[in-house]
């Protein structure tokens, strides 16, 4: 069997039910249709999480899990903005053999799993060293990079850090994704979470590797270390654990956060902790979703003069969810001159537009006291309608069942608490 030939019954039956062509088998004896039916199955989810992998039916998906857990190819790509300049051309071109200086530029790639971060960073890069446990995700990745075009990845099969330690060179920057997911797909975790006891894990001590213990390897093998941890990490815990992290990036994808980035670099000797606690410089959180970007530091936060609203003016104002999880709440405030409706409620208002605003902006129609006559003008009013409750009583759910009422429709309405602490139910326009 052929590459080709492969290539060509997969899209000849891209369409077809992967179960079927699976008891049919026997009717083309020359291609591996249980091959071909993974890859089929895989191409429907790949098809929104990596687009450009559809142009290359012959990529080989080892594992559903694999699939499942590894970053989306808008994730990847961000990633790429961490290497150091010089590593391939302005059209992202893979860098075989580096141009104008970018040889120095050589990636290393822990947690390889099905490959999409190294296939990013490796279109940044002179090499990357891509490093797996999972013999059939090596087995793959050797495939699946040859088939992208990419000869500057080499696969090493076996623990990352173990081949770290008695590898004599240095990096310009290491990559790695803590597995969080018992029974993983591969070296890399998935960015829910989970343990071996299917709990969710969100601390960096309770994931494998673990960043805390190496991190001082890591910083003597590479200039800067960058590792992908859980959504649902607690921030502040994680920048008091780990001193040497100059950068934190929320990344958002599909209104969703999907990623925290750490970006590490080794501390200067007039800073380090056990001398100088106070010296060491302050990190940088990025909140980023889409087009959006916002840059704060953990100080900034506290220190930002906010301004509550007395009454909800003609625009609504919601963070995105990049911006939520980073926890620039007061900042908004001051930044962009907007009144935030209390405290506990992320919600900001202004009689102007704010096109710059890092997140969804709506037109106030009304705003009605939440009571058991908004309840029912409400029901008789919509047949439709989108909610969003926020330090309310009640969370969406409840009160869409509250409401009796479908998502949908031009209108949206939040269920949230004034400064006063009125409750009360916001109707809005997009």
């Amino acid at each position: 069997m052929t590459e080709e030939n492969f290539s060509n019954f997969v899209l000849a039956h891209d369409d077809d039910d992967p179960a079927r062509l699976l008891l049919s088998a026997g009717r083309w004896p020359d291609i591996d249709v249980r091959r071909a039916a993974r890859a089929i199955e895989a191409r429907r989810k790949v098809r929104d999480k990596i687009p450009s992998w559809l142009a290359h039916p012959a990529i080989d998906y080892p594992s559903s899990l694999s699939l499942e857990q590894c970053s989306s190819e808008e994730t990847a790509r961000y990633k790429q903005a961490f290497v150091p300049a010089g590593g391939a051309d302005a059209a992202g071109a893979p860098c075989a053999a580096a141009a104008a200086g970018a040889a120095a530029v050589a990636v290393a790639d822990l947690t390889g799993g099905l490959g999409v971060d190294t296939w990013m960073l490796a279109q940044r890069s002179a090499t990357v060293d891509y490093c797996e446990r999972n013999p059939d995700l090596c087995a793959a990745a050797r495939h699946n990079f040859a088939e992208l075009g990419l000869a500057n990845v080499t696969v090493h099969e076996g623990d990352g850090v173990a081949w770290l330690r008695n590898h004599p060179g240095r990096f310009s920057l290491i990559y790695l994704d803590p597995a969080r997911r018992g029974g993983r797909g591969g070296s890399g975790g998935s960015s829910s979470g989970g343990g071996s006891n299917g709990r969710r894990l969100y601390d960096i001590a309770d994931c494998e590797p673990n960043l805390l213990e190496i991190l001082p390897l890591l910083l003597q093998k590479a200039d800067r270390v960058l590792a992908k941890i859980s959504p649902m990490a607690d921030i502040t815990r994680t920048l008091s654990q780990i001193p040497e992290i100059r950068e934190l990036h929320v990344v958002a994808a599909a209104g969703e956060v999907k990623e925290i980035l750490l970006l590490m670099e080794a501390l200067p000797e007039s800073a380090q902790p056990a001398t100088h606690p106070g010296e060491n410089p302050a990190p940088k959180i990025v909140a980023v979703d889409g087009r959006i970007r916002f840059e704060f530091t953990p100080d900034e936060e506290p220190a930002a003069e906010v301004r509550y609203a007395e009454t909800v003016g003609r625009y609504l104002f919601q963070p995105s969810k990049a911006l939520r999880k980073a926890g620039a709440f007061r900042l908004l405030s001051e930044r962009f001159g907007l009144a935030k409706l209390a405290p506990s409620t992320h919600l900001y208002t202004g009689d102007a537009p704010t096109p710059d605003f890092p997140g969804k902006t709506f037109e106030v129609t009304e705003i009605l006291p939440w009571n058991n006559a908004t309840i029912k003008a409400i029901r008789q009013r919509f047949d439709r309608l989108d909610l969003t409750a926020l330090n309310f009583p009640l969370d969406t759910d409840a009160l869409r069942h509250r409401l009796s009422l479908p998502a949908g429709g031009p209108t949206h309405a939040f269920a949230t608490t004034l400064s006063d602490r009125q409750k009360v139910l916001i109707v809005c326009q997009p």
